[in-house]
């Protein structure tokens, strides 16, 4: 059953690469060294999620589009070197969610509906990212027709694919 909620939108990225960074140096200015060699190489981020550290080391998950992956390859022996990080993994098989409207923050309980009907979809999120405005959620390739399905049955919206 559809709810009332300040969500105006719904878009699907289906073109988006997540590389995550493996035990990166947890300490100031890793993450401004990272993404100035992203920036130099003219590399576009849409995503950047960071983990909480433990013993000196945390793991940084970005995404990018599809089209930018050689540059990234091209760059992945600086960055690993920059920060002695242990791998990069990149993982093609992403797609990412964005919900938008108008103040969200100040409407308890968004998170929780959006949540609750992926978990009803059986899909699962890997990466989430807030801002007053926009809730973005990450999740396997083969859920994004489910995803379609509980996000308009749940929620009363039908998703708009930008890519």
């Amino acid at each position: 059953m559809p709810t009332s909620l300040p969500i105006e939108e719904v878009y699907v990225n289906e073109r988006v690469i997540k590389i995550t960074l493996k035990n990166v140096r947890d300490k100031p200015g890793i993450a401004a060294d990272i993404f100035r060699i992203l920036a130099n190489k003219g590399i576009n981020v849409e995503l950047i999620v960071g983990g909480p550290g433990s013993k000196g080391h945390a793991d940084i998950a970005f995404l990018i589009l599809e089209s930018q992956l050689p540059k990234i390859e091209e760059v992945k022996e600086e960055i690993l070197r920059e920060v002695n990080a242990k791998d990069m993994v990149v993982d093609k098989d992403v797609v990412l969610l964005s919900f938008y409207g108008r103040d969200l923050y100040k409407v308890p309980g968004i998170a929780y509906k959006v949540f609750n009907a992926f978990a009803t979809g059986g899909i699962n999120i890997e990466m989430i990212a807030t801002s007053r405005d926009s809730l973005s959620c990450v999740i396997r390739q083969k859920f994004v027709d489910a995803a379609k399905e509980v996000v308009s049955e749940f929620l009363g919206i039908e998703i708009k694919k930008i890519y």
